[in-house]
């Protein structure tokens, strides 16, 4: 396990260094490409052009290097997750961003993924890379079982000394006992199971619609 551990701390700290640099790199695009803008729009001859292709040119770069800002922003806080094997994180703004780096695996399945807005703000000290994992599993397996997933909606919910993280599939057309038994033959259920077994949680099918509540205990 200790092996395992500095491999991922290696791993992550290689990829927090390299997109820090990536950082920098996209802000100097950024940066001039405003600039190049501002001198354009100053410039009379520029502006009298009707088919202003320059102008568009440098704002497709300029709106391309804000994306590339935010992934790698994304991309370095996702590496920094193997700093410690237990750390205190917001649980809702560690799913926002997994699902932000993690979107367009989804998106290519033809499969929008979000999470509820949660106005609690609610951590819990565990272990960072498992909860990660157990979150994307859970995403995967309403995905790869399910047929005409087109939608996966999170939802947090905080009572007391208690927080589920509901995983809701936008098919309601199947029966509880159909997709109970659907998830729980698969794979990645038993994958599931194992990482709330190794945080502590608790995993079970939702009898209302189809999906995964999970139970932080």
């Amino acid at each position: 396990m200790d092996n395992l551990n500095n491999k991922a701390k290696f791993f992550g700290k290689v990829t927090a260094s390299l997109s820090h640099e990536l950082q920098n790199v996209l802000a100097i695009i950024k940066e001039t490409s405003g600039l190049m803008e501002d001198m354009l729009n100053f410039s009379e001859d520029f502006a009298k052009l009707e088919d202003n292709k320059l102008g568009e040119c440098i704002k497709t770069i300029k709106n391309q290097a804000y994306r590339g800002v935010d992934l790698t922003s994304g991309l370095n806080s996702f590496a920094h997750t193997t700093d410690s094997i237990q750390a205190s994180i917001n649980v809702y703004e560690t799913i926002k961003k997994m699902i932000f780096i993690t979107k367009r695996l989804f998106q290519q399945k033809g499969v929008n993924v979000s999470i509820t807005k949660c106005h609690k703000s609610y951590s819990i000290i565990t272990d960072t890379v498992f909860f990660q994992m157990l979150i994307f599993s859970c995403i995967k397996s309403l995905i790869e079982n399910f047929d005409n997933t087109t939608t996966i909606t999170l939802d947090i919910n905080s009572s007391d000394k208690i927080t589920t993280i509901k995983f809701t599939n936008n098919d309601d057309t199947l029966k509880f006992d159909d997709y109970k038994q659907m998830l729980t033959k698969s794979m990645l259920w038993a994958e599931i199971c194992k990482f709330c077994e190794q945080l502590n949680f608790k995993s079970e099918i939702t009898a209302d619609t189809p999906g995964i509540l999970i139970t932080l205990k």
